[in-house]
């Protein structure tokens, strides 16, 4: 995976990709390079940060 991150950036940075554009750019570079196998393992992470969040928010709101 490192290998298709590295090469995503490569051409974010080659083709002047900045600011909010970097990440959709990079999202659809490394699922291309995949063959798609990338989509299923960063929908794994948005659930993962989804509970994170709000476990933290829990604990948060139990803390005051």
């Amino acid at each position: 995976m490192a290998a298709h991150i590295e090469r995503a950036l490569r051409d974010a940075d080659a083709a002047g990709i900045t600011g909010k554009r970097v990440t959709p750019f990079l999202l659809d570079a490394i699922f291309k390079s995949t063959g798609g196998r990338s989509l299923s393992t960063n929908i794994a992470l948005v659930k993962n940060n989804a509970r994170l969040a709000a476990t933290i928010a829990a604990e948060l709101a139990i803390g005051q």
